[in-house]
């Protein structure tokens, strides 16, 4: 064995602890005292509960990708992780600081960061779409008043950006149904004049079928124009927010191959225009698959945004989720745009085989039809954009509001007491042990041929102890004499 090891007897380290008991038991009673005057001193904190449904946003109108399927644990996670950073945001809590909270002797309140990170905790309930957010307080009724103001604050937030969003799209459409409807009262006074001039009143089945089948085209483009306009107009507008950073980050060959694919579908399905209704076979064929792609491109997005953000911010994330989904709206709108051009390159070899003042019928018609579905759709549009500009956003719904509650979770005094007790029979029994162990002392004769490797010749034994040794002797002695006297006596 090596001459600085050291061996342990376990047993006399026990024998230490047994001769330090009463020391131990001080350490321990200290450690139990001053827990208690902790908990006599510090104040009690209460938390309050309240519960929030947290649902997909969907946009207005009938875009391109507003088929995709939402609800999905990607979106709903995003989503719920958006709301939950709008609803710790600067505009939303430090209102309520000063609300609830008291000035220090400066009458300065609370720092924003210190009262988030201190007071506020936000989390899932339960692997659900539910969003459980909890604020303490110190008292039962500031942590309810606390949490019911936090709530009210992020609706409130969550409605003025609704608001500034539909304002937007509801100014976009209002400057296009005005010039929708400057356009149509142009083509329907040039249709007028048409047929007083060659006095066509009605078509025939030719012209009624050809008619019938250019509308409904003119209809579809028209529709996709302005999913088209609506996308890039969308995509500016990420882009600007995003920065820099965000605009840079490009998609993957994944969200390219997809993008391919859904814009080649959609032109297919723009073949079938006036050829097969929506309940052929070949029609819901391709809306299947259509529906398969477009579910794929989504998830494929959930997973580049959750691993090529410009930051961990979910605004962020949901902003370049945004991108990447109107960059593909855009790209499926342009390929169907070239579908339908091939329509109409053979729709106008059909009417320049008809005569002169037949064309010449068919061009006003046709421009005036389409017109006048523009203008009812974009009006349409914007009477749906009023009304969302009022209307208070409904993703986010109140389960639980917020709880009164009745005890306070901090401090836990059975706990706190316990881990004291504990803590104190740990730091008095470590600390009797490694006094013991760091004591180099010669104490026995095996200490004098480990530590000085000297020969033990003899040993002087205590006088202390011998002095009781022979007290104890005498006493003994003294008891046997006792005991035969006695016993001589009585015979």
């Amino acid at each position: 064995m090596n001459e600085n090891e050291q061996e342990i007897d376990l047993r006399e380290l026990w024998q230490v602890v047994l001769e330090n008991k009463k020391t131990i038991a001080a350490v321990t009673a200290a450690f139990v005292i001053g827990a208690g005057a902790y908990l006599l001193v510090v104040s009690p904190t209460y938390q309050s509960t309240s519960l929030l449904r947290i649902k997909p946003q969907q946009s207005l109108g009938d875009s391109i990708l507003s088929s995709m399927p939402v609800g999905s644990d990607t979106q709903i996670k995003q989503q719920m992780n958006t709301d939950a950073e709008i609803l710790k945001s600067r505009t939303v809590v430090e209102p309520i600081i000063k609300e609830v909270s008291d000035p220090d002797k400066n009458g300065d309140y609370p720092l924003y960061e210190e009262y988030v990170k201190g007071h506020i905790v936000t989390k899932p309930f339960k692997d659900t779409a539910i969003l459980e957010v909890d604020v303490t307080g110190k008292s039962p009724e500031q942590a309810q008043k606390a949490n019911s103001l936090l709530v009210k604050g992020f609706l409130k937030r969550l409605a003025d950006l609704s608001r500034k969003e539909q304002q937007a799209t509801r100014e976009f459409l209002q400057q296009r149904v005005v010039s929708a409807k400057s356009e149509l009262d142009t083509a329907e006074s040039k249709l007028q004049d048409f047929q007083t001039a060659n006095k066509i009143y009605s078509t025939n089945d030719q012209m009624k079928g050809l008619t019938d089948q250019l509308s409904l085209i003119d209809k579809t483009k028209a529709e996709n124009q302005l999913d088209l306009e609506t996308a890039k107009a969308a995509l500016n507008s990420v882009n600007g927010q995003l920065g820099s950073a965000g605009q840079s980050i490009a998609d993957s060959p994944a969200i390219q191959q997809y993008k391919i694919q859904l814009a080649q579908l959609e032109e297919t399905k723009a073949g079938y225009i006036g050829k097969y209704t929506d309940e052929h076979p070949k029609m819901q064929e391709i809306n299947r698959q259509i529906q398969q792609t477009r579910e794929a491109l989504n998830q494929e997005i959930g997973n580049i945004v959750s691993q090529n953000a410009p930051s961990s911010s979910t605004v962020q994330q949901g902003l370049l989720a945004d991108k990447f989904k109107n960059e593909a709206a855009i790209a499926v709108a342009e390929g169907k745009n070239k579908a339908l051009a091939q329509l109409d390159a053979r729709n106008n070899i059909a009417i320049e085989a008809l005569p002169e003042k037949e064309r010449g019928y068919i061009r006003v018609k046709r421009d005036a039809d389409v017109a006048q579905e523009i203008y009812i759709m974009l009006a349409k549009r914007l009477e749906e954009a009023k009304v969302a500009e009022v209307m208070v956003p409904n993703e986010v719904q109140i389960v639980d509001a917020a709880t009164l509650p009745e005890k306070p979770v901090k401090p836990r005094k059975a706990l706190t007491l316990m881990l004291a007790l504990i803590l104190g029979i740990l730091c008095g029994t470590g600390c009797t042990v490694a006094r013991s162990l760091l004591n180099r002392k010669i104490n026995t004769a095996d200490d004098v041929e480990q530590y000085l490797q000297l020969p033990v010749l003899g040993m002087i034994p205590d006088a202390h102890s011998i002095s009781k040794e022979h007290q104890h002797r005498g006493r003994n002695i003294r008891e046997w004499m006792e005991r035969i006297r006695q016993t001589i006596w009585k015979k």
